[in-house]
């Protein structure tokens, strides 16, 4: 069974306050481990430093330095109470504080009444006084079971206030050789001192937020196992696996700070935000199309079904191009719901979040979803839509992203996407919305699992990819020189070129990459450039037959570098000494005039011409059309909306546009490229770059 604990902020008035004139002690706290936390209370004027310009966060703290500061972060004013205690004095310069926050209740003294001012705060002590100032701000929590070895030490009194603490976040505890401690009895620094009071400010200056933690009975581990049995993916077209240690960052909620914007995959998509009308409109849908002014329309959706105002405006933003898509924009149809001429129209359609916007036909089959859900004002649209979205994704227990990627109530299936990162992804739009609004709640809702791994450091990004050792020890060469990558993709830097005909060791696969070993190096390099056989390099240029080579579009815009052993210029498309024309230095770039069979014509930067084999170029901007069951369509522009203007087989070359530093021109997902004369565009899931021919 589930447990779910909550806990409820609620508003703080802020406060004006004057900062603290001593100078930053840089000697003391440049570079600190509590720096930031440091620098966060003095900016606050809760911390002050010392005569010398110092701050000392590796000093302990005393129970009346520490009742100082808690009284300046409440703001509380002071009480003109009665002294309770024999070992303080009016003159003392903690007298105030101490006679202010005992009247306030947040803290008391021993036994003969005596308070011992001078004596370091426990951490437990400090835990009680910090539960008791956010009992004072109305702040409640529901208490976490606690995961310390040395619970057992921790004197009853203080039990509470601890497991409390522990399920906002505030305190944690203290990792010693593999176990979590608590350390009731350590003394604090004035360093954890202050990472411990940004923690506790957060939580009062939170306007509404609600945090909901789910416990699952059985361990993270397990949850690992088997998601990595479902192909999880690095990328968003699916093309690599990711690693095992991948998949348990993004899994691992400890992993993700409530103070981030990757915290809203946490984000209960049942609840409503509550919102303010007149804001949402004059903030978030100001000048956005015919979403402009809708914001009653996405209060009333989330009020119908239970969803999320913000999530819902995300995704009709996202969907629609701000308001401004075809769909979005209003489509013309017939009484049958058939798109029509605009005149020859008895109703026009809206469209906001792209149900039955299928690739094939985009702009009928979204406006017959409409048509047949009677979708005919952008109000209309919007709810409607909502209703769909709330069926099949929130209501049907998947209510955060974090659970519609990851299910953790049946860990693998069902789940909505297979890109580890896609929960992080979603959030980026919500965050942007929420960023520009002043009135709202937060409902989060948290997993927690059995044996739940602490935040650990995102895996460096060559080891975001799993390696498939099916082939592992396999020795295979290289079929042209070949870039040899820290990763599996050209993005990764090069390691060394590996020369045409090298024999390397195969480590594993991903992708169509391959992990190899290679004279004491090891890296990754593109499988379509690798092959079991071996063969003569010169006689593979000599005797190997001529390749017709599918290519759209004349090469005019095509260019590459020269490689090789060295990079010659002959007369004609044919090997021999008197045919050459000069010797160019590797790497001299080039553009290329002509291509017939496997020798490329090519110019350098005087326009000195000549033939070399297409082993020796290594291009700059060459696409291929991958293996797709069906043909690629070139469309007019970078939408699925876009006219298509034309389509290709598969295994079909393309010569992309650039800029003019050679990168490739792209408007999101999408690469231009030259074909019949103009510059048209293709999806970026369906080509890839290459830089010879084969």
């Amino acid at each position: 069974m589930k447990k779910i604990h909550k806990l409820l902020c609620v508003p703080v008035i802020a406060v004006t306050i004057s900062l603290p004139q001593t100078a930053y002690g840089s000697s003391d706290l440049k570079g600190h481990y509590f720096e930031k936390s440091m620098l966060s209370l003095i900016e606050k004027g809760i911390i002050d430093g010392y005569s010398d310009g110092s701050y000392r966060p590796d000093r302990l703290i005393t129970r009346a330095e520490f009742t100082m500061l808690l009284v300046r972060a409440l703001h509380l004013p002071v009480t003109k109470a009665t002294n309770p205690y024999k070992d303080i004095d009016q003159g003392d310069w903690y007298y105030e504080a101490i006679v202010t926050a005992t009247s306030n209740n947040l803290i008391g003294g021993y036994p003969g009444n005596v308070f011992r001012p001078n004596k370091s705060i426990s951490r437990q002590e400090m835990a009680a006084m910090i539960k008791r100032a956010l009992d004072m701000k109305g702040v409640e929590a529901e208490k976490a079971s606690l995961p310390f070895t040395d619970t057992a030490q921790i004197n009853q009194m203080f039990i509470g206030a601890i497991e409390s603490l522990v399920a906002l976040q505030i305190i944690a505890g203290k990792e010693k050789q593999g176990e979590l401690y608590f350390a009731p009895l350590d003394h604090t620094t004035r360093g954890e001192m202050s990472a411990i009071f940004n923690r506790m400010l957060k939580q009062l200056d939170d306007e509404k937020l609600t945090i909901s933690y789910t416990e699952y009975p059985y361990d993270f581990k397990e949850m690992v196992d088997i998601q990595v049995t479902r192909t999880p993916k690095v990328d968003g077209a699916g093309n690599f696996i990711a690693s095992r240690s991948l998949v348990e960052y993004y899994a691992n909620p400890n992993n993700f700070s409530p103070n981030s914007s990757d915290y809203l995959q946490f984000l209960d998509l049942s609840k409503q935000t509550l919102l303010d009308t007149n804001e949402i409109n004059s903030k978030v849908l100001n000048n956005k199309g015919t979403l402009s002014g809708q914001a009653a329309a996405f209060i009333n959706a989330g009020k119908a079904y239970n969803v999320n105002e913000i999530y819902l405006m995300a995704h009709a933003l996202h969907e629609t191009g701000n308001g401004t898509s075809t769909l979005a924009s209003g489509i013309p149809v017939d009484e049958k719901g058939n798109v029509v001429a605009k005149e020859k129209a008895t109703r026009t359609v809206y469209n906001m979040y792209g149900y039955g916007a299928v690739d094939s036909n985009p702009i009928n089959g979204g406006a017959k979803y409409a048509f047949q859900n009677k979708w005919f004002s952008p109000a209309e649209a919007i709810i409607g839509g909502a209703k769909d979205i709330a069926d099949n994704y929130i209501n049907d227990g998947q209510n955060t992203l974090y659970k519609m990627r990851w299910n953790p109530d049946s860990p693998g299936y069902p789940q909505y996407a297979t890109h580890v990162r896609w929960a992080v992804l979603q959030t980026s739009k919500m965050q942007e919305i929420y960023s520009l609004l002043d009135s709202y709640v937060l409902h989060f809702e948290v997993p927690s699992f059995q044996k739940q791994p602490n935040a650990a450091s995102l895996p460096s990004a060559e080891e975001h990819y799993n390696v498939n050792t099916n082939r592992e020890g396999q020795t295979m060469y290289t079929t042209a020189n070949l870039n040899l990558r820290v990763g599996p993709t050209t993005s990764f830097n090069i390691i060394k070129t590996l020369v045409k005909g090298s024999r390397v060791s195969i480590i594993g696969e991903n992708g169509g990459w391959y992990k190899i070993s290679v004279d004491g190096n090891s890296g990754w390099v593109s499988g379509n450039y690798l092959s079991s056989n071996q063969y003569n390099i010169l006689n593979s240029i000599v005797d190997s037959p001529s390749i017709e080579v599918p290519i759209v579009n004349s090469a005019d815009h095509l260019f590459g570098q020269l490689t090789g052993q060295p990079p010659i210029l002959y007369k004609e498309p044919t090997i021999s000494d008197d045919n050459i024309v000069k010797e160019l230095p590797l790497q001299t770039d080039v553009a290329v005039l002509e291509i017939k069979g496997d020798w490329l014509l090519v110019a350098d930067q005087e326009n000195e011409q000549g033939w070399v084999h297409k082993d020796n170029v290594m291009l700059g901007n060459l696409l291929k059309v991958q293996d797709i069951n069906t043909r690629l369509h070139i469309r007019e522009t970078p939408s699925l909306e876009g006219k298509v203007i034309g389509s290709l087989e598969p295994s079909v070359y393309l010569v992309g546009n650039t800029t003019s530093d050679g990168k490739p021109i792209k408007e999101g997902a999408w690469y231009q490229v030259f074909y019949d004369g103009a510059q048209v565009w293709v999806h970026e899931d369906y080509v890839l770059f290459h830089d010879t021919l084969n």
